[in-house]
C-alpha cells in the first residue's frame, strides 16, 4: 500500500530540514566536484501584494505500509547539535529537496474529513523533516501514526512549507512573519488536490499544529484573516491552536543567530524574520497585543522544552517556559521531556512525549467537532455519509437507550469482580494466543446485561467497543438482521476505512434494510470487515443471545471470524441451554473460546442491598440483619432480590422483616404468584382495574415494540378515561410485572414475567392468541378512525400510535388462531370499504409502502393455514367468500406496490381515484373502486383487456431489425447490447431511454462497475471503458488480435478489468492507467491439458469469476467444469458429477455462473440439468430443468433459467427448488435481475421485457424476525409452484385521429391495422386490415369524411383504403384505391395527410413535400404530382378551410393550397414558438457543445378546430427541452397579410410537469402526460398558483 500525499504548492527550491538547524552544516562551501540537481525551476504567481508566490501544485510521494500495530523500534542516530558542527554526512540541499513548499496533504481519510489539522514548521525547518526523527520518512509522526489513532485518523492532515531557511546565501529577502502568513492564507483558499479539485479549507473545523516560528506564523495568518474579506469565513473555521515551544515573547537565541549570519564568509546575510524573534520585538509585541483579544475565541495548548540545545560550544533552552506559554485563561500549558529540537519529534509512539501530544490531539479533535462544526457544508458532508449508511443498512436503532437503561439499573461497587477474574483478562489482553470468543452464561434473573452494561462502559473508556442488546419486548430488537446492521453502523462511526467500504457498498448496491442475517453476515463482515487491517483490537459485546430470533445461527456465522485479518474479541452473553451449548462446542472447533459461568453474585447482591437498605429508618443492627437474610434467600438471583427488596423496604419491626421474608417464596416462578395474588386481591373490589391491569399486561406482552406512554393513553381509549398519574397507575394496576423504562416506554420487568403472564391460570393470564386478536381489532379501529381525514395530513398529536396501528396489524393478525373466524371476518371487513384504501394513504404519508409486501405475506400465508384447517371441518361452516376477498387484496398490494408506488409517494390521495380504472377488472380494488364511485365516475379509462393482473412492467423495442443480445443492470440504470456494437442505457424506474452509445463493433462481453459510474464493453478489436454519466469514452484498449472475451468484469475497487478469453488466458487492464493495455495473468495458468477419461480438447467456451474476480470457473468443450484460483494461480478442483446422478462421471457444462453470495457455482449441463456445487466441500445438487440462459439474483436468494420454448423458471436457491415459472412466447436470448432482486429483465428479439413476479416482491420483506412466520415458509418447500402466461402484444406505431367520426385508427408494428369504437365496444379495438410484409405501420390518416384512411409502411409504401364499417365488426372492410411506393429519403417518410374526401394525398419525405392525386392511377403520377421543398416544417389541415393546407415553423407560418401547393401566405411569429423555461429538466446537460436545434414537435387541433396546441422541441445535446404554445385558428386567414401571430404560452410551472403533449380538450384545456407519464389537464389562461393541474 502507498500513502499519497498531495502537494499544494509549486516546486519551489526544496524545503527546509529541522527547525533553528546547524548552521555549520549550510555554511560549509560546497563540493568543489558536486553540480546542482537537474530540477526544473520554479513556477510562480502574483499575489495581489504583487509578491511572488509558489502556487498550489500536486506532489505524490510512496509511503510505507502501515505496521500492524502502533509500535516501531527506536532508531539510534548520531548525536547532532542545533548550533554546532554537522556530524552528518549527508547534503542538507538534497535533504530539502525531498520537502515541498506550499500546503501539502499529508493524509486524507476516504469518508469526508471530520476536521483538518495543518501542521507548520519553524524557523529554519521543513514541511516534513522537522516533524521525522532524524529526517527518516518512517518517523514522520503526522504521516505515519496519527493516521492509525482512533479518532484522528479521521481528520485531514496537511503540512504548509515556506522558506525560512536562515542559512541561505546571497542578499535577504524583505521577508518577515506577517508575509509568511500571507502565504499560508493563500495556500489555504486557493488550494487544490492533484485532479484541480477544491479543497474546501474552512468546510471544516481547522487546528493548527505549530512549532516554534510556526506559532507566529499561524498567529499571524489568524489575525489577518480575520480582518480580510477574502479570508474571513475560512479564518472562522479556525477552532484550536497547539504550540510546541513557540517564542510567543521572543528568544535570546535570535540576536546571535542574526550575528552569525552576518559574519559569514558565504554571504549569509541577516534575515527580518529572524531579527523578529529576538525578545521584546515590536513584531512580536503588537502580535500579542491583537492576538490576546481574539485567543478566548479559540482552544490552545502550549508545550515548552525543558532540555537545553546545543548552541555551538554551550548549551541553552531556546525557548523559555515564560515564553513558550501566553498565561490566556483558556489555555493548557505541558512540558515536554526535549530539547528545542526533539520537541516535535519522537523516538517511537510509545514514547511519553508523543503520547502526551496525541492525547491532547485527539481530545481537541472530540471538542471541536462536537461543539461546533463551523460550516453548513461540513454539516452537509457529515449528513451525507450518515445518509448513506442509514440507506445502506436501514434506520438503525438507537443503541445508546439499551445501554443507558441497564446503567442505570447498575450499582457502584458491583460487577468489577470481572475485570479481574482470570478468564476474562485471558481474553480481553492482546496477546495472539488468547481466546477470540467468550461465553458468559447464567441462570434468569442473575443481572447478566447488567454486568454486559458494566463491560461496555469499561471497554468504551479504553478501547474500541460495540454492542448490542437483545429485548424479548420488542420484535425489532429480537432481529438477528438488526443486530448485525447495528454493530456495523457503530462500527463504521468509528472507523473511517470501513465507513469508506460501506458508502461505496451503498452507492453500488440496494439496501440491506430487508436483507436476511446471512447475507448481511457476508457481504459486510466477511466481505468488507475482516479484510481490514485496524489499528488496534475492536471489542462486540452482544447481550441477551438467547433473546434473538435465531441464536444459533448467530453464533453458527461466528465461525466467519476466524478469517479475520483485523484483531477481534467477542462476548456473547445468554442463559445457558443445550442447543447453545452444542453449538458453542461447534464454534469452539474453529475459533478459541472460553466459557465464563457467572455463579457467585453474592458480593453484588450484597452491595445492591446494602445500598437501598442504608436509607431504612432503623437501627444499623437492625439493617445488617435484613442484608444477611436477604443475600442469603436470593440464592444469587438479582431480580428476585431487587422485586423482594420493596416489600422488605416496608417493614417497620423484627416481627414484620420475619414476616414478610417468610411468605415472599425462594423461587421466581412462585414469587410471580405472589405478586399475582397481590394484584388481583387489591382489585377485587374494583373490577375496573382489573380490566385496566390486563389491557395494560395485553400491550407490554404482546405489542410489537414497546408502547410510549403517550401511545399507551390513546390505545386504552375510550375503553378508559385519561388517567393523570399514568406511571402510578401503571405500578398499582400491574404491580411490578411492568415498569416504564428511560425512554417512558411499557415494558415488562423480565422475560420471565413475561413467561408467567401469559402462561398462568389466573384473572391476570394473557392468552397469546387472544391478546394478539385484541390488539388487531385495536389497530383496525384507529386506521378506521383516519377515514374521515381525506384530504389531510396526520394530527402530530396522533402519529405515534396511527403509525403503529397502520405497521402493525398484520403482524398481530398473524399471530390470531385460526381456530375461530372473528379475525378473518374484522379484516374482510377492513378490506371491503374506504379504510383499507385510508390505511394506504397513511402507509403513503408515513413513506411505509413496504409494509404492502409484509402484510400481503401475513395474509397469503394466513389464507393457507386458514384452508389446511377447513379441510378437517365442516363446509357449510367455511368462510370462502372472505378467504377470496384477503386472497385477492394480498395480490392487488404487491402490484399497487410496483405500479403505482412513485405515484403514490408523492400524492398519497390518488389510490382513491386516479388508479383503481387502471387496474385490472377482476382486481379487488377496481370491483371496490367501480362499486362505490359516481356514476359517471370522475376518470374513466377504455381500451384495457387485461382482467387480471400480469407480472409485466414494461415492453420496449428497440426497432424492427434489431436484434438484442444481452442485458445489464446497474442501481439506476440498465444496458441492452444490440447485435450491431449499440448499447441502450434505460432509466430503472421510468424505462426512459437515457443515452445510445455506439462501440461500432460486435460486443462480446459487458459489465458495469461496482458504484455504477462505468461500464465496460468489449469489442472485437477493442475494449471501451465509458462513463455512464456523460457517455464518454474514458478510455479505449486494442484487444490481443484473435481474443475473444468470455467475461469481463471491474477489480480492484473499480481501479482493473479482468477477462477471461478463448485462447485460455485472463488478462488485465490497469484504469489507473493513463493509457492503459491488456496485460497476462500467470500465462500457466487455464493451461492444465490431464487427460480424465476421454482424449481432451480444453478449449474454453464459458467463464465467469467470482464476485471478488480471486477466482474463475472454466466451462471446456470437451473436459470438466474447472474451477481455478487466481491467486495463487493453481487448479482447485474440477466439477465430477456425482455417483447418485451420473456414476462419477463428467458433463459439459453448457452455462455457468458464481453464487454472489457465497463459493457456489451454478451451472447447466448440456443435458438441461441444473446443478449447485460447491469446490471447496466438492458437493453437488441437480435438478432437472431443460434451461439454456442462466442468471442469478444478487442477493442470492434466487436463480432465473430461461428455457428453449421461452419460459422463465425461477428458483429458490437455499432449497434448491422450483417456485414459479413464466410463459411467453418468443425465444429469450438473455436473462438479469434487477440490483434489488426484485426484477427480471429478459431479452427476446428486438424487444426488453421487465418482469416483477410476486415471488420476488414478497422476498423483499425480509420476515427472519418471526419464527413461526419462518417455519411455515419452511415447511412449505413443496408447495404447488406458482404460474403466469404473459401475452407478447405488438407496440402501437401509429395513431390515426378522427374528430368528426366516432373510430380510431390503431397501427402496430406487424402491421396491423386495428379501429377502436370510441362510444361502443368498451374502447377494445378490432383488426381492419394488414399489411402484406410484416412491418410497422409508421403513419395513419383519415379523410375529413372518415371514409378513406391512409398509412404508411416502414418500406415507404403508401396506401389509400376506402373504410366500410359493419355494425357487427367482423364485416368490416378497408379496400385500397390508391398504392405508391417512395424511395424514402434519410430522414424517412416524416408525414401523410389526406384532403377532405381523400381526392390529394400529401406526403413529406425528408424535407419534400409531394401532393398526389390519391384517385388516380399511380402510373400517371408523374403529371399529377406537385412538390415543394420545406425542411425543417411540420404541416396540419387548415381547421377552418378544407382547401388549404398550414406548414409550421419556429418562427412562421405559412399557408398554401390542397391543388397546387402554391403558397399563399407568409405569417410571422410575433415571438418565436421556443420560450425556454426558467428551471431546466436535470436530463438537459448544460455544458454540452452541441449546436441547439429548435423544430416542430406535434401540432393538435381541438375538435373545433379553433386553435391548434404546438410542441416546440430544442435539441440540447443529451436531451431535448419542450416549450408548448397555443395559437388561436381565426388569426389564420388568407387575406391576414402583415399581421403577425401572437402564440399563447403555457406558464413555466405548467410546463415543467409536461412530459408528452396529447392534445387540446374543450374550454381551451390542454391534456398531457406528465414527467410520471400520468394523463393530466390544464385551462390554458387560468392563474397556475391558483389553478392546479388535475
Amino acid at each position: 500500500m502507498f500513502n499519497i500525499k498531495k502537494r499544494l504548492g509549486k516546486d519551489h527550491k526544496k524545503s527546509r530540514d529541522e527547525d533553528i538547524e546547524k548552521p555549520s552544516q549550510s555554511l560549509s562551501p560546497p563540493h568543489p566536484n558536486s553540480s546542482p540537481p537537474s530540477t526544473p525551476g520554479p513556477v510562480t504567481t502574483t499575489v495581489p501584494d504583487g509578491r511572488r508566490l509558489s502556487e498550489p501544485s500536486t506532489h505524490i510521494v510512496p509511503r510505507p505500509p502501515p505496521p500492524g500495530r502502533l509500535t516501531s523500534e527506536p532508531t539510534h542516530l548520531a548525536p547532532s547539535a542545533t548550533f554546532g558542527l554537522s556530524q552528518r554526512p549527508r547534503s542538507r540541499s538534497a535533504d530539502r529537496r525531498d520537502d515541498p513548499l506550499g500546503l501539502t496533504i499529508v493524509h486524507e481519510p476516504e469518508a469526508p474529513p471530520l476536521c483538518d489539522l495543518i501542521f507548520v514548521h519553524g524557523l529554519g525547518g521543513t514541511s516534513r523533516a522537522t516533524w521525522a526523527k532524524g529526517r527518516d520518512p518512517d518517523y514522520c509522526w503526522p504521516q505515519q501514526w496519527l493516521p492509525l489513532e482512533p479518532g484522528i485518523g479521521g481528520a485531514r492532515i496537511l503540512s504548509f512549507g515556506y522558506n525560512a531557511n536562515f542559512a541561505a546565501a546571497g542578499p535577504a529577502p524583505i521577508t518577515g512573519i506577517a508575509d509568511f502568513a500571507r502565504d499560508l492564507l493563500y495556500a489555504m483558499k486557493y488550494a487544490k488536490n492533484e485532479d484541480l479539485d477544491e479543497l474546501e479549507l474552512g468546510q471544516r473545523p481547522i487546528i493548527f499544529v505549530v512549532h516554534s516560528m510556526g506559532g507566529l506564523v499561524a498567529k499571524q495568518a489568524y489575525i489577518l484573516g480575520k480582518d480580510d474579506p477574502s479570508y474571513s469565513d475560512m479564518v472562522s473555521s479556525v477552532s484550536a491552536m497547539m504550540f510546541l515551544a513557540t517564542p510567543h515573547r521572543g528568544s535570546n537565541l535570535a540576536e546571535v543567530l542574526n550575528r552569525i549570519l552576518a559574519a559569514s564568509i558565504f554571504n549569509h546575510s541577516p534575515k527580518l524574520y529572524v531579527a523578529e524573534l529576538r525578545n521584546g520585538s515590536q513584531t512580536i509585541e503588537a502580535l500579542n497585543d491583537q492576538f490576546r483579544h481574539i485567543a478566548p475565541r479559540l482552544k490552545i495548548l502550549s508545550f515548552y522544552e525543558t532540555l537545553p540545545t546545543s548552541v555551538g560550544p554551550k548549551k541553552m533552552i531556546v525557548v523559555e517556559k515564560g515564553s513558550a506559554t501566553m498565561g490566556y485563561p483558556n489555555e493548557i500549558s505541558k512540558s515536554l521531556n526535549a530539547d528545542h529540537h526533539t520537541v516535535c519529534k519522537f523516538d517511537n509512539n510509545e514514547s511519553s512525549d508523543y503520547i502526551s501530544v496525541r492525547n491532547a490531539l485527539k481530545t481537541l479533535i472530540t471538542d471541536v467537532c462536537a461543539t461546533g462544526v463551523t460550516s453548513s457544508n461540513a454539516q452537509a458532508q457529515i449528513q451525507q455519509w450518515i445518509e448513506q449508511l442509514q440507506h445502506l443498512l436501514g434506520a438503525c436503532e438507537n443503541h445508546q437507550d439499551d445501554l443507558e437503561f441497564f446503567r442505570k439499573r447498575w450499582t457502584i461497587g458491583t460487577c468489577d469482580w470481572i475485570l479481574s477474574h482470570i478468564t476474562f483478562k485471558q481474553w480481553a489482553t492482546d496477546q495472539e494466543e488468547s481466546p477470540t470468543m467468550l461465553w458468559l452464561h447464567a441462570l434468569p434473573g442473575s443481572g447478566k446485561s447488567i454486568l454486559s452494561s458494566f463491560v461496555i462502559n469499561h471497554l468504551l473508556e479504553h478501547s474500541f467497543c460495540v454492542y448490542y442488546f437483545f429485548r424479548f419486548g420488542d420484535q425489532s430488537k429480537r432481529s438477528l438482521s438488526n443486530c448485525l446492521k447495528s454493530t456495523a453502523y457503530q462500527i463504521a462511526e468509528k472507523n473511517s476505512n470501513f465507513r469508506y467500504a460501506l458508502m461505496e457498498m451503498s452507492s453500488a448496491s440496494k439496501t440491506l434494510e430487508k436483507a436476511d442475517p446471512k447475507t448481511i453476515w457476508d457481504k459486510i463482515f466477511v466481505g468488507v470487515l475482516f479484510k481490514l487491517r485496524l489499528p488496534m483490537t475492536m471489542f462486540w459485546i452482544i447481550d441477551a443471545v438467547d433473546e434473538s430470533d435465531h441464536p444459533q445461527l448467530l453464533i453458527e456465522m461466528m465461525q466467519g471470524v476466524a478469517k479475520s485479518t483485523a484483531s477481534v474479541k467477542i462476548l456473547l452473553v445468554s442463559r445457558q441451554n443445550d442447543d447453545l451449548i452444542s453449538t458453542f462446542d461447534r464454534l469452539s472447533v474453529v475459533v478459541p473460546s472460553v466459557f465464563l459461568p457467572i455463579e457467585n453474585t453474592k458480593r453484588d447482591i450484597r452491595t445492591c442491598v446494602e445500598k437501598e437498605v442504608k436509607y431504612m429508618r432503623a437501627p444499623q443492627s437492625f439493617k445488617s440483619m435484613v442484608i444477611e437474610r436477604m443475600v442469603a434467600a436470593a440464592n444469587g438471583n438479582f431480580l428476585w432480590a431487587s422485586l423482594a427488596l420493596v416489600e422488605v423496604m416496608r417493614c417497620n419491626t423484627q416481627e414484620d422483616l420475619d414476616q414478610t421474608l417468610e411468605a415472599i417464596p425462594s423461587g421466581m416462578e412462585q414469587l410471580y404468584r405472589r405478586m399475582e395474588s397481590n394484584i388481583v386481591s387489591k382489585t377485587a373490589d374494583r373490577p375496573q382495574d382489573r380490566r385496566l391491569g390486563h389491557t395494560i399486561l395485553t400491550w407490554a406482552t404482546c405489542s410489537r415494540r414497546p408502547l410510549a406512554l403517550s401511545e399507551l393513553v390513546q390505545a386504552l381509549q375510550p375503553e378508559f378515561s385519561i388517567m393523570l398519574e399514568l406511571e402510578f397507575t401503571i405500578s398499582r394496576v400491574c404491580g411490578q410485572f411492568v415498569i416504564v423504562d428511560a425512554s417512558n416506554r411499557l415494558v415488562m420487568v423480565h422475560q420471565t414475567a413475561r413467561d408467567h403472564i401469559m402462561t398462568t391460570d389466573s384473572v391476570l393470564a394473557v392468552s397469546a392468541t387472544e391478546g394478539h386478536a385484541k390488539l388487531f381489532t385495536k389497530c383496525l379501529s384507529v386506521i378506521e378512525g383516519q377515514v374521515h381525514r381525506r384530504g389531510k395530513d396526520l394530527q402530530p398529536d396522533n402519529q405515534g400510535l396511527v403509525r403503529y396501528a397502520v405497521t402493525s396489524w398484520a403482524y398481530h393478525f398473524n399471530l390470531t388462531s385460526v381456530e375461530v373466524d372473528e379475525p378473518l371476518l374484522q379484516l374482510a371487513s377492513f378490506l371491503d370499504g374506504d379504510t383499507v384504501l385510508a390505511w394506504i394513504v397513511l402507509l403513503a404519508q408515513l413513506n411505509q409502502l413496504k409494509v404492502l409486501v409484509y402484510s400481503s405475506k401475513i395474509m397469503t400465508l394466513y389464507i393457507r393455514r386458514k384452508r389446511n384447517r377447513y379441510g378437517s371441518t365442516n363446509p357449510l361452516l367455511h368462510r370462502l367468500q372472505e378467504l377470496d376477498l384477503v386472497e385477492s387484496w394480498a395480490t392487488d398490494f404487491l402490484k399497487i406496490l410496483g405500479k403505482f408506488g412513485p405515484t403514490l409517494l408523492a400524492d398519497p390521495f390518488t389510490i382513491y381515484q386516479q388508479i383503481p380504472p387502471f387496474c385490472p377488472r377482476s382486481s379487488m380494488i377496481y370491483r371496490l373502486f367501480e362499486r362505490q364511485s359516481p356514476y359517471p365516475p370522475p376518470l374513466h379509462v377504455g381500451g384495457l383487456t387485461q382482467d387480471v393482473w400480469d407480472d409485466s412492467l414494461a415492453k420496449i423495442s428497440l426497432g424492427p431489425k434489431t436484434q438484442t443480445v444481452a442485458v445489464v443492470c446497474s442501481v439506476s440504470q440498465f444496458a441492452v447490447v444490440t447485435g450491431a456494437g449499440g448499447i441502450n442505457l434505460y432509466d430503472s424506474t421510468t424505462f426512459d431511454l437515457d443515452r445510445s452509445l455506439s462501440h461500432k463493433e460486435r460486443i462480446c462481453a459487458i459489465s458495469f462497475s461496482s458504484c455504477s459510474n462505468l461500464l465496460a464493453t468489449y469489442g472485437f478489436r477493442t475494449t471501451k471503458v465509458w462513463s455512464v454519466k456523460t457517455g464518454n469514452i474514458l478510455h479505449q484498449i486494442r484487444n490481443p488480435l484473435g481474443s475473444r472475451a468470455f467475461t469481463i468484469t471491474f477489480g480492484a475497487k473499480n481501479a482493473k478489468l479482468v477477462i477471461g478469453s478463448n485462447d485460455r488466458l485472463i488478462r488485465i487492464a490497469n484504469l489507473a492507467n493513463a493509457d492503459p493495455n491488456w496485460s497476462t495473468l500467470h500465462a500457466g495458468l487455464l493451461k492444465e491439458d490431464a487427460t480424465i477419461d476421454r482424449p481432451v480438447h480444453n478449449v474454453p467456451w464459458r467463464m465467469a469469476f467470482n464476485s471478488s474476480a480471486s477466482c474463475v470457473a472454466v466451462a471446456y468443450r470437451g473436459s470438466p467444469l474447472c474451477l481455478w484460483s487466481l491467486d495463487p494461480p493453481e487448479l482447485i478442483r474440477r466439477c465430477m458429477r456425482s455417483k447418485d446422478y451420473a456414476g462419477n462421471a463428467w458433463t459439459v457444462v453448457d452455462q455457468v455462473i458464481w453464487h454472489p453470495q457465497s463459493e457456489e457455482v451454478i451451472g447447466l449441463y448440456m443435458g438441461g440439468q441444473v446443478f449447485r456445487w460447491n469446490p471447496w466441500e466438492d458437493t453437488q445438487q441437480e435438478l432437472q430443468a431443460y434451461g439454456s440462459i442462466l442468471a442469478s439474483s444478487p442477493d442470492g436468494k434466487f436463480f432465473a433459467i430461461g428455457d428453449s420454448n421461452g419460459t422463465i423458471k425461477l428458483y429458490n436457491f437455499q432449497h434448491f427448488v422450483l417456485i414459479y415459472q413464466l410463459s411467453c412466447e418468443n425465444l429469450i436470448n438473455d436473462i438479469c435481475f434487477s440490483p434489488d432482486s426484485k426484477r427480471l429483465y429478459d431479452l427476446r428479439g428486438q424487444f426488453c421485457n421487465i418482469w416483477e413476479p410476486n415471488a420476488l416482491v414478497r422476498a423483499d420483506e425480509s420476515v427472519e424476525h418471526e419464527s413461526d412466520m419462518v417455519s411455515d415458509v419452511a415447511s412449505n418447500r413443496t408447495a404447488a409452484v406458482s404460474e403466469a402466461v404473459a401475452e407478447m402484444r405488438d407496440q402501437i406505431t401509429a395513431i390515426g385521429v378522427q374528430f368528426s367520426g366516432k373510430h380510431q385508427a390503431l397501427g402496430n408494428e406487424s402491421g396491423l391495422v386495428s379501429l377502436i369504437d370510441d362510444i361502443e365496444g368498451g374502447h377494445s379495438p378490432f383488426q381492419l386490415c394488414k399489411s402484406d410484409v410484416s412491418l410497422s405501420i409508421t403513419h395513419l390518416d383519415w379523410s375529413c369524411d372518415g371514409n378513406y384512411l391512409a398509412s404508411t409502411e416502414l418500406t415507404g409504401k403508401v396506401v389509400v383504403k376506402k373504410v366500410q364499417l359493419d355494425t357487427s365488426r367482423l364485416g368490416s372492410t378497408a379496400t385500397p384505391i390508391f398504392e405508391v411506393k417512395i424511395q424514402v429519403s434519410p430522414e424517412g417518410i416524416e408525414q401523410i395527410l389526406l384532403d377532405k374526401e381523400a381526392d390529394r394525398l400529401l406526403v413529406k419525405n425528408g424535407p419534400t413535400v409531394t401532393v398526389r392525386l390519391s384517385k388516380q392511377n399511380p402510373s400517371d403520377e408523374d403529371d399529377a404530382s406537385t412538390s415543394v421543398i420545406s425542411p425543417g416544417s411540420k404541416w396540419i389541415k387548415h381547421p377552418r378551410d378544407s382547401e388549404l393546407l398550414l406548414a409550421f415553423t419556429p418562427g412562421q407560418v405559412q399557408i398554401y393550397r390542397w391543388t397546387d401547393l402554391s403558397k399563399v401566405l407568409t405569417l410571422d411569429m410575433q415571438t418565436p414558438l421556443f420560450r425556454a423555461n426558467t428551471q431546466t429538466s436535470p436530463k438537459i446537460d448544460q455544458s454540452s457543445h452541441v449546436d441547439h436545434v429548435v423544430r416542430i414537435g406535434s401540432i393538435f387541433t381541438n375538435a373545433s378546430g379553433s386553435h391548434v396546441l404546438i410542441d416546440t422541441v430544442k435539441a440540447t445535446g443529451t436531451g431535448q427541452e419542450h416549450s408548448i404554445s397555443i395559437l388561436s385558428t381565426s388569426t389564420l386567414k388568407t387575406t391576414a397579410g402583415g399581421c403577425s401571430l401572437s402564440p399563447i404560452f403555457i406558464p413555466p410551472t405548467i410546463q415543467r410537469q409536461v412530459e408528452i403533449p396529447l392534445g387540446l380538450l374543450p374550454k381551451q384545456r390542454i391534456i398531457f402526460l406528465d414527467k410520471d407519464h400520468w394523463m393530466c389537464s390544464w385551462r390554458v389562461g387560468a392563474n397556475p398558483t391558483t389553478e392546479k393541474v388535475q
